[in-house]
């Protein structure tokens, strides 16, 4: 029979291993567009809104976020520039936890293209092009 002690232990226990499973993620979007053209995005993922940033070329907008057993990180960002638009899903965890390396995705945002740090290839690859 559990006691409210046994069932405090066993919580604080559980704690301590999602704390200890858990893994930081950080992701960078690094405008590449070139001189005088501004790249507009909004982040977000279904629990939160990172905002709308406004980057001039060479600024980059990042965030860290933490993964658990049990769920899966998904982000997407909606960017804009000139006349191209498109909403991309920048981190799904199946996909990129690996590919990325070190826990960090660096995209560099360019004028055909998102193109995405494959660390084990150590080269930025087209991921999605512009609609």
């Amino acid at each position: 029979m559990r006691t409210p002690k046994t069932n405090l232990l066993l919580l604080l226990a559980l704690t301590l291993f999602k704390i200890k499973m858990a893994t930081a993620f950080h992701v960078y979007v690094i405008n590449n567009l070139g001189d005088d053209t501004n790249l507009t995005t909004h982040c977000r993922s279904t629990e939160t809104d990172l905002g709308t940033r406004v980057l001039e070329f060479g600024a980059a907008f990042d965030w860290e976020f933490e993964i658990t057993i049990g769920h899966v990180a998904k982000y997407w960002c909606d960017m804009s520039w000139a006349r191209s638009h498109g909403d991309f899903q920048v981190f799904y965890e199946p996909r990129d936890a690996l590919r990325c390396g070190d826990q960090k995705c660096y995209w560099r945002i360019d004028r055909d293209g998102l193109y995405l740090y494959i660390k084990s290839d150590d080269d930025y690859e087209l991921q999605f092009r512009w609609r």
